[in-house]
């Protein structure tokens, strides 16, 4: 390809060895975004049933992140265990994107003569970006001013219109409203800059939202060392919790089936939660197992290291697929009992649970749930407001418990306030544009209000003012209302309720 012949011309009138620093542009055996293109289009000639183009977002330049899904019938989203792996948060962290793409080229390539291989697309999707930040890959693989130091989005801080090294962008893995604010990195020239506010980042958000939508068992986040002193390393969210040991197991055995590029393997370790990145906020929010792994020793390589490294890691990838192909764990749906519609419930594993993560929720297309387990009994409830509770026992053996809950609405819900009580909002969390929260107010209480704020305090909207005492109000959300964080307030009187909303795109 052009791009490549190019870049394999600078290196040959460079001159440079082969693991040192490049001078004009990436080796040529990195992926640049033209082709990565390139081969995904490929591969949807040659493998049409088995891999999906969608997007993941919009960059702030505008354009498209390219998202992959792989599954037997990977046109159509089905309710099988999903697992989502990404790479080049970091513009000039991009080992993992040349992971991610010989993983993809060789689950499609084995698919029909390999009958392990056949199972993972058979039973999994799984969902890849090769490259998050397409806008700073793109500066890095055009060889401008600083490429191989450029980490961050191309936000145009100073508003000079132009992109400058280190004064622009925004680190991506910074930006989630996790510990955001005690996060001291506010200065626009640094290179963890964590940007004006949460999400501020476009790229952050797509991120954020799919996540939020598509409720992966796993997530997967590829990076190459620069900032830290571990490198050949798997990162695993536990610090004393119940799942901690679930966790670190997922980990050691990823990192067990991932070579280094001197022939060792991976180590493991957990991750601090003080800092306001992806993997903490997945977790500590969304309650979905997530990963960080940092790729060889060095962010750039030259020569056959760049493919090799490449290779190892892919097939280290193997070990989360048939993890989650394979158990142990629980899984099953949550429904309405009336109507048979899936519902967007919290599952709540009492041997496993923590107040501090969380919730797990079903995701909403299918009211679709999975854990990953020991081999025991557990004590497995699902609760979604406007409904009444269920438990029930499960025993996990080898494989994957099935545990399908449908659920009795709360006629408590649907019917007037006759007694006294506090003022309550109530929603399916998270939910769409359209969608509807429920307000009781009790019978004597002052007339209501419920305003809707975006994560700065802004007023977004008013979903009702005036609202009588005695009775559950059904308020719908504004239609077309971007995806996010939004916080809903109740007021009557001096009584007020706040309810966190996650708003789905």
């Amino acid at each position: 390809m052009p791009s490549r012949l190019r870049a394999l011309c600078l290196l040959l009138v460079s001159g440079l060895l082969a693991c040192g620093p490049l001078s004009a542009a990436p080796d040529a055996r990195y992926w640049s975004l033209d082709e990565i293109l390139d081969q995904i289009d490929t591969w949807r000639t040659q493998y049409p049933d088995l891999i999906h183009h969608d997007e993941l977002g919009i960059t702030t330049q505008g354009e498209p992140i390219p998202l992959l899904r792989l599954s037997d019938n990977a046109a159509t989203s089905e309710a099988e265990p999903r697992l989502f792996i990404h790479a080049a948060q970091h513009a000039n962290e991009c080992n993992g994107t040349g992971a991610v793409m010989k993983l993809v080229d060789d689950l499609l390539a084995d698919y029909g003569t390999d009958p392990v291989a056949k199972a993972r697309l058979d039973e999994l999707e799984l969902y890849v970006a090769p490259v998050v930040n397409v806008d700073g890959h793109r500066y890095v693989f055009d060889g401008e001013p600083s490429w191989e130091d450029w980490r961050k989005t191309l936000r145009d801080n100073n508003g000079n219109e132009q992109v400058d090294f280190p004064d622009d962008g925004v680190d991506t893995n910074r930006n989630w409203d996790w510990r955001w604010e005690e996060y001291p990195e506010s200065d626009p020239a640094s290179q963890k800059y964590k940007g004006p506010y949460p999400f501020s980042e476009p790229e952050v958000a797509a991120l954020r939202d799919f996540v939020l939508a598509e409720r992966p068992l796993i997530v997967a986040d590829l990076h190459s060392p620069v900032s830290i002193t571990w490198h050949n390393y798997i990162f695993y969210m536990g610090m004393g919790g119940p799942e901690d040991e679930i966790s670190r197991d997922v980990a050691e055995e990823w990192a067990d089936r991932t070579r280094t590029e001197n022939g060792g393997t991976y180590n493991t370790i957990y991750a601090l939660d003080t800092l306001p990145k992806e993997q903490c906020w997945i977790y500590y929010r969304a309650g979905i197992l997530s990963y960080l792994m940092e790729i060889s020793a060095q962010c750039w390589w030259t020569g056959a290291m760049v493919d090799t490294i490449a290779h190892r890691v892919a097939r280290g990838h193997l070990a989360l697929l048939d993890r989650v192909r394979t158990g142990p764990g629980i899984t099953g749906r949550v429904t309405d009992a009336a109507t048979g519609d899936p519902l967007v419930a919290e599952v709540r594993i009492d041997e496993l649970h923590s107040p501090d993560v969380g919730p797990r929720l079903t995701e909403a297309r299918f009211g679709q749930y999975h854990r990953l387990t020991d081999s025991r009994d557990y004590t497995v409830r699902a609760l979604c407001d406007g409904y009444d509770s269920q438990v029930r026992t499960v025993t996990v053996g080898a494989g994957w418990a099935v545990a399908d809950f449908a659920l009795e609405p709360d006629p408590a819900e649907v019917q007037p306030v006759e007694r006294e009580g506090d003022l309550r909002l109530r929603a399916s969390n998270p939910l769409r544009s359209g969608e509807s929260l429920h307000l009781s107010l009790p019978v004597g209480a002052p007339a209501a209000a419920v305003d809707l704020y975006d994560p700065q305090g802004r007023r977004v909207a008013t979903l009702g003012a005036g609202l009588e005492a005695g009775r559950v109000h059904l308020l719908p959300l504004p239609a077309r209302l971007e995806a996010g964080i939004y916080l809903a307030r109740a007021r009557a009187g001096s009584a007020h309720h706040v309810l966190r909303l996650v708003l789905l795109p």
